[in-house]
Protein backbone atom coordinates (compact mmCIF):
# COMPACT_ATOMS: atom_id res chain seq x y z
CA UNK A 1 0.00 0.00 0.00
CA UNK A 2 1.40 3.16 -1.11
CA UNK A 3 1.61 6.28 1.55
CA UNK A 4 1.72 9.74 1.93
CA UNK A 5 5.28 10.81 2.68
CA UNK A 6 5.29 14.39 1.92
CA UNK A 7 2.03 17.34 1.55
CA UNK A 8 2.83 20.42 -1.14
CA UNK A 9 -0.10 22.05 -1.04
CA UNK A 10 -3.71 22.61 -1.15
CA UNK A 11 -5.22 22.55 -4.90
CA UNK A 12 -6.35 26.12 -6.31
CA UNK A 13 -10.00 24.68 -6.60
CA UNK A 14 -12.28 22.08 -5.61
CA UNK A 15 -14.70 22.12 -2.80
CA UNK A 16 -13.26 19.59 -0.79
CA UNK A 17 -10.03 20.87 -0.97
CA UNK A 18 -8.03 18.37 -2.07
CA UNK A 19 -3.80 18.26 -1.30
CA UNK A 20 -1.16 17.73 -3.77
CA UNK A 21 0.90 15.51 -2.05
CA UNK A 22 4.18 12.96 -2.81
CA UNK A 23 3.28 9.19 -2.36
CA UNK A 24 5.67 6.46 -1.40
CA UNK A 25 6.22 5.96 -5.38
CA UNK A 26 7.74 9.10 -5.42
CA UNK A 27 5.11 10.24 -7.73
CA UNK A 28 2.33 13.80 -6.81
CA UNK A 29 -1.36 12.63 -6.35
CA UNK A 30 -4.26 15.19 -5.36
CA UNK A 31 -5.71 13.22 -2.37
CA UNK A 32 -9.16 13.66 -0.52
CA UNK A 33 -9.59 12.16 3.04
CA UNK A 34 -12.06 12.99 5.45
CA UNK A 35 -12.87 16.40 4.39
CA UNK A 36 -14.82 14.43 1.40
CA UNK A 37 -16.79 11.90 4.07
CA UNK A 38 -16.60 8.43 3.76
CA UNK A 39 -19.51 8.19 1.01
CA UNK A 40 -17.67 10.70 -1.40
CA UNK A 41 -14.26 8.72 -0.98
CA UNK A 42 -16.15 5.24 -2.06
CA UNK A 43 -17.53 7.03 -4.24
CA UNK A 44 -14.18 8.49 -5.97
CA UNK A 45 -13.23 4.83 -6.10
CA UNK A 46 -16.08 3.47 -7.16
CA UNK A 47 -16.58 5.82 -10.10
CA UNK A 48 -12.21 6.30 -11.08
CA UNK A 49 -12.65 2.18 -11.53
CA UNK A 50 -15.87 2.22 -13.77
CA UNK A 51 -14.61 4.78 -15.69
CA UNK A 52 -11.39 3.08 -16.76
CA UNK A 53 -13.26 0.31 -17.03
CA UNK A 54 -15.16 2.09 -19.48
CA UNK A 55 -12.49 3.42 -21.55
CA UNK A 56 -12.67 7.18 -20.09
CA UNK A 57 -9.62 8.90 -19.33
CA UNK A 58 -9.16 9.06 -15.59
CA UNK A 59 -6.09 9.41 -13.32
CA UNK A 60 -4.43 6.17 -12.16
CA UNK A 61 -5.40 6.39 -8.67
CA UNK A 62 -5.10 4.41 -5.42
CA UNK A 63 -6.45 4.44 -1.64
CA UNK A 64 -3.22 5.75 0.57
CA UNK A 65 -2.44 5.79 4.24
CA UNK A 66 -1.91 9.11 5.79
CA UNK A 67 0.15 8.75 8.76
CA UNK A 68 -0.89 11.53 11.04
CA UNK A 69 2.80 12.30 12.32
CA UNK A 70 3.14 15.12 8.61
CA UNK A 71 0.14 16.69 9.22
CA UNK A 72 2.06 17.98 13.01
CA UNK A 73 2.86 20.54 11.87
CA UNK A 74 0.71 21.93 9.22
CA UNK A 75 -2.30 23.17 10.69
CA UNK A 76 -3.98 24.30 7.80
CA UNK A 77 -3.59 20.72 5.98
CA UNK A 78 -4.92 19.49 9.50
CA UNK A 79 -7.90 20.76 9.49
CA UNK A 80 -8.78 19.76 6.04
CA UNK A 81 -7.25 16.35 6.18
CA UNK A 82 -7.41 15.37 9.18
CA UNK A 83 -5.26 15.24 13.18
CA UNK A 84 -4.90 11.53 13.17
CA UNK A 85 -4.08 8.49 10.78
CA UNK A 86 -6.24 7.62 7.74
CA UNK A 87 -7.00 6.56 4.62
CA UNK A 88 -7.17 8.48 1.61
CA UNK A 89 -7.89 8.42 -2.07
CA UNK A 90 -5.37 9.52 -4.17
CA UNK A 91 -5.53 10.62 -8.13
CA UNK A 92 -2.04 11.00 -10.05
CA UNK A 93 -1.16 14.77 -11.33
CA UNK A 94 -1.61 14.78 -14.84
CA UNK A 95 0.42 17.59 -15.88
CA UNK A 96 -0.38 20.83 -18.12
CA UNK A 97 -4.57 20.32 -18.09
CA UNK A 98 -6.50 22.84 -19.55
CA UNK A 99 -10.62 22.99 -17.88
CA UNK A 100 -12.62 22.57 -20.98
CA UNK A 101 -14.92 25.99 -21.30
CA UNK A 102 -17.85 26.36 -23.24
CA UNK A 103 -16.22 26.89 -26.67
CA UNK A 104 -13.89 23.92 -26.35
CA UNK A 105 -16.13 21.47 -25.53
CA UNK A 106 -17.81 22.02 -29.20
CA UNK A 107 -14.41 20.09 -29.69
CA UNK A 108 -14.95 16.68 -28.00
CA UNK A 109 -15.40 13.60 -30.40
CA UNK A 110 -19.03 12.90 -30.35
CA UNK A 111 -17.95 9.35 -29.36
CA UNK A 112 -16.36 10.53 -26.18
CA UNK A 113 -19.01 13.27 -25.80
CA UNK A 114 -21.75 10.32 -25.83
CA UNK A 115 -19.64 7.90 -23.68
CA UNK A 116 -18.76 10.58 -20.92
CA UNK A 117 -22.83 11.40 -20.48
CA UNK A 118 -23.67 7.79 -20.30
CA UNK A 119 -21.50 7.64 -17.44
CA UNK A 120 -21.98 10.58 -15.69
CA UNK A 121 -26.38 9.03 -16.02
CA UNK A 122 -25.15 5.28 -14.98
CA UNK A 123 -23.37 6.72 -11.84
CA UNK A 124 -25.86 9.14 -11.04
CA UNK A 125 -23.56 12.17 -11.32
CA UNK A 126 -24.95 15.79 -11.75
CA UNK A 127 -21.28 17.60 -11.63
CA UNK A 128 -20.11 17.73 -14.94
CA UNK A 129 -22.25 21.09 -16.24
CA UNK A 130 -21.38 23.51 -18.75
CA UNK A 131 -23.78 26.37 -20.03
CA UNK A 132 -22.43 29.20 -22.69
CA UNK A 133 -21.89 31.06 -19.23
CA UNK A 134 -19.33 28.17 -17.74
CA UNK A 135 -19.95 26.02 -15.02
CA UNK A 136 -18.22 22.89 -13.49
CA UNK A 137 -17.54 20.70 -16.54
CA UNK A 138 -14.87 18.48 -14.29
CA UNK A 139 -13.29 17.69 -17.68
CA UNK A 140 -9.74 18.94 -18.61
CA UNK A 141 -7.95 18.60 -21.83
CA UNK A 142 -3.87 17.67 -22.38
CA UNK A 143 -3.14 19.01 -25.42
CA UNK A 144 0.46 17.05 -25.33
CA UNK A 145 -1.43 13.47 -25.46
CA UNK A 146 -4.37 14.67 -27.37
CA UNK A 147 -6.72 13.56 -24.42
CA UNK A 148 -9.53 14.16 -21.99
CA UNK A 149 -9.23 13.63 -18.52
CA UNK A 150 -11.96 13.21 -16.39
CA UNK A 151 -11.99 14.17 -12.77
CA UNK A 152 -13.99 14.24 -9.58
CA UNK A 153 -17.30 11.66 -8.43
CA UNK A 154 -17.35 12.25 -5.01
CA UNK A 155 -21.04 13.70 -5.94
CA UNK A 156 -22.30 10.83 -7.57
CA UNK A 157 -24.80 8.65 -6.33
CA UNK A 158 -27.03 11.28 -5.47
CA UNK A 159 -30.48 9.64 -4.48
CA UNK A 160 -32.26 12.97 -5.13
CA UNK A 161 -30.66 12.87 -8.99
CA UNK A 162 -33.02 13.88 -11.61
CA UNK A 163 -32.46 13.08 -15.19
CA UNK A 164 -34.99 15.35 -16.37
CA UNK A 165 -33.78 18.32 -14.52
CA UNK A 166 -30.01 18.18 -15.40
CA UNK A 167 -29.67 16.72 -18.14
CA UNK A 168 -29.76 19.40 -20.35
CA UNK A 169 -27.14 21.24 -18.39
CA UNK A 170 -24.69 18.26 -18.97
CA UNK A 171 -21.74 19.33 -21.32
CA UNK A 172 -21.98 16.28 -23.50
CA UNK A 173 -26.29 17.02 -23.84
CA UNK A 174 -26.04 17.59 -27.15
CA UNK A 175 -23.77 15.40 -28.48
CA UNK A 176 -25.96 12.67 -26.83
CA UNK A 177 -29.53 13.57 -28.49
CA UNK A 178 -28.16 15.44 -31.84
CA UNK A 179 -28.25 12.36 -33.49
CA UNK A 180 -30.73 9.16 -34.03
CA UNK A 181 -28.87 6.69 -32.57
CA UNK A 182 -28.26 3.06 -34.76
CA UNK A 183 -30.57 -0.11 -33.96
CA UNK A 184 -27.69 -1.53 -31.71
CA UNK A 185 -27.40 1.06 -29.10
CA UNK A 186 -28.61 -0.18 -26.24
CA UNK A 187 -26.72 -3.22 -26.99
CA UNK A 188 -23.90 -1.90 -27.63
CA UNK A 189 -23.58 0.35 -24.14
CA UNK A 190 -25.54 -2.64 -22.17
CA UNK A 191 -22.44 -4.58 -22.92
CA UNK A 192 -19.81 -2.03 -21.71
CA UNK A 193 -22.11 -1.26 -18.92
CA UNK A 194 -22.41 -4.81 -17.59
CA UNK A 195 -18.51 -5.43 -18.21
CA UNK A 196 -17.80 -2.91 -15.89
CA UNK A 197 -20.18 -3.76 -13.23
CA UNK A 198 -19.51 -7.40 -13.06
CA UNK A 199 -15.76 -6.48 -12.04
CA UNK A 200 -16.76 -4.05 -9.28
CA UNK A 201 -17.39 -6.69 -6.44
CA UNK A 202 -13.93 -7.70 -6.70
CA UNK A 203 -12.51 -4.01 -6.79
CA UNK A 204 -14.67 -2.96 -3.70
CA UNK A 205 -13.12 -6.13 -1.71
CA UNK A 206 -10.45 -3.60 -1.55
CA UNK A 207 -11.64 -0.79 -0.31
CA UNK A 208 -10.47 0.78 3.31
CA UNK A 209 -12.36 -1.00 5.96
CA UNK A 210 -12.51 2.45 7.19
CA UNK A 211 -14.54 3.81 4.93
CA UNK A 212 -17.23 1.05 4.58
CA UNK A 213 -17.63 0.78 8.63
CA UNK A 214 -18.32 4.71 8.30
CA UNK A 215 -20.79 4.15 5.30
CA UNK A 216 -22.74 1.44 6.22
CA UNK A 217 -24.65 0.00 3.25
CA UNK A 218 -23.37 2.28 0.67
CA UNK A 219 -21.69 -0.16 -1.35
CA UNK A 220 -24.93 -1.86 -1.71
CA UNK A 221 -27.02 1.31 -2.38
CA UNK A 222 -24.08 2.16 -5.43
CA UNK A 223 -24.54 -1.75 -6.63
CA UNK A 224 -28.46 -1.03 -6.42
CA UNK A 225 -28.46 2.23 -8.95
CA UNK A 226 -25.81 0.78 -11.41
CA UNK A 227 -28.29 -2.01 -11.36
CA UNK A 228 -30.85 -0.26 -13.20
CA UNK A 229 -29.41 -0.25 -16.49
CA UNK A 230 -30.80 -3.54 -17.04
CA UNK A 231 -34.82 -2.22 -17.28
CA UNK A 232 -36.50 -0.94 -19.93
CA UNK A 233 -37.12 2.89 -17.66
CA UNK A 234 -33.16 2.73 -17.68
CA UNK A 235 -33.13 3.79 -21.44
CA UNK A 236 -35.91 5.19 -21.84
CA UNK A 237 -35.40 8.63 -20.77
CA UNK A 238 -32.51 8.28 -23.38
CA UNK A 239 -33.97 8.19 -26.85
Amino acid sequence: MLEVIEIQQKASQGRTEPYLCRLSDDKRYYIKGPQAGAKGLINEAVCAFLGRALQLSLPPHCCAFLPQAILRFDDAASRVLGASDSMVFASELIPDLLEVTPTSVLNIPAHYARDLFLFDYWIRNEDRAMTENGGNPNLFYRASSNQYVVLDHNLAFDSSYNFNSNANVHLAYNAWFSEQHDALWRTHYSAKLAIALQGLAQYAATLPAAWLEEAPGHLAEINNALSLFNSDEFWEVLI
